[in-house]
């Protein structure tokens, strides 16, 4: 299943959680599983009815025990809440996926070690759950692709722990780079830092334009009252195609002055920067000079970014620019059990039929390693 978020009036971590709640899941199973976490005796989540304008949603309020001791958490206090509780080895992955993104956020601005990082609000117990939450949810729901609207940005100044700060918070700001934003005139806070590090994290797609079945849609609405409905809906929806269809661009040069080295870190760079593949091929230019050519594979929103790092780290004084129609198969992630440990296994469909299954190897390797085993000893059936 794909989920779409038409994000109207903003994104936070309850707003997410809000939104999700109405899509048809077991809310008695979603408590239970959320229950197994080692702070779970500090919250309780309510769910309930609310209206924003005359467009009414879910609004989820996570309730703290105010005989909790306020704790400062770090990164690694939070990957252990994941790691040591009883959610899926899938929401775990996308949970310290999202609090890592946060992190690396909040350390750009503090300039400070990732590690080191206090996260203040984002740390607090609410934001914990609202993070775990989304995790848990999205694979209730086993959503394989998010795909988003451009995201609204309000103005102004809020307070902090820190002190007070511009609107959009700097550390939204930078979650937000390379995503498809757009500028309004809601002096409020329209996008936290939660909900800007769910999107970021969970690699969600910008698009326009999609042809889809919906499924089942929702609304999560806000704590803030705008001139529009501050609302965030959900479409849980199938493709109406048997591939996914979409536009990438191919960034290529010429490089006939640049080391082995220097290649294999350009091509590890790319990757870093989000290029969906990268390969070198060997040509022959002019005066006979043996060179290569180098191709790079991305999103059309993430292509200035990918064009960076390709004159940054290569010897090009010039990069040409090729838009492309691709389609490819839907393609799921599943987490199998082994002997050794769990493992991520991508599957590829046609019109609804598992046609191709591979073990992703980077956790076949992390296996082996860890259990000083050879890689191909491990079995997966």
């Amino acid at each position: 299943m794909n989920l779409y978020l038409d994000i109207v009036g903003g994104i936070s971590g309850d707003m997410m959680l809000s939104s999700l709640l109405g899509l048809g899941l077991n809310y008695d199973r979603f408590i239970e599983v959320m229950s197994t976490l080692s702070i779970s005796d500090e919250f309780e989540i309510k769910l309930s009815q609310a209206s924003k304008g005359a467009i009414g949603g879910n609004k989820v309020n996570v309730i703290l025990n105010e005989d909790a001791p306020f704790v400062h958490r770090n990164l690694s206090d939070i990957i252990t809440i994941i790691d040591t509780s009883g959610i899926s080895s899938r929401a775990k992955y996308m949970a310290r996926k999202i609090f890592t993104v946060l992190a690396q956020s909040e350390a750009k601005v503090h300039l400070s070690n990732i590690e080191d990082v206090h996260f203040h609000e984002v740390g607090a117990v609410d934001s914990i759950v609202d993070i775990i939450g989304a995790a848990v949810l999205l694979d209730m729901l086993d959503i394989e692709n998010i795909y988003c609207s451009e995201i609204p940005l309000g103005s102004g100044f809020t307070w902090s722990q820190h002190g007070k700060i511009p609107l959009p918070a700097p550390a939204t700001l930078n979650l937000l780079e390379d995503m498809q934003v757009r500028l309004t005139n809601i002096k409020a806070e329209t996008v936290t830092p939660t909900g800007a590090a769910i999107l970021k994290g969970l690699n969600a797609k910008y698009t326009s334009n999609l042809s889809m079945k919906i499924k089942k849609t929702s609304i999560g609405c806000g704590s803030k009252d705008f001139d529009i409905p501050n609302i965030l809906r959900a479409i849980l929806f199938e493709p109406n195609d048997y591939y996914i269809r979409e536009k990438l661009v191919v960034l290529s040069c010429n490089l006939d002055d640049i080391t082995g080295e220097l290649m294999g870190n350009a091509m590890d760079e790319l990757f870093d920067a989000g290029a969906l593949d990268v390969w070198f091929s060997p040509i022959m230019m002019k005066k006979s000079r043996p060179a290569y050519k180098l191709e790079v594979l991305s999103s059309m929103h993430q292509k200035e970014a990918i064009s960076r790092v390709i004159f940054e780290q290569t010897t090009t004084l010039g990069i040409r620019e090729q838009i492309i129609d691709r389609k490819s198969l839907k393609r799921k992630i599943r987490y199998q059990k082994t002997e050794l440990g769990s493992i991520r296994i991508k599957e590829a469909y046609l019109g609804g039929k598992i046609i191709n299954k591979k073990a992703e190897f980077e956790d076949l390797k992390a296996l082996a390693k860890k259990r000083s085993v050879a890689v191909r000893s491990i079995d997966i059936k």
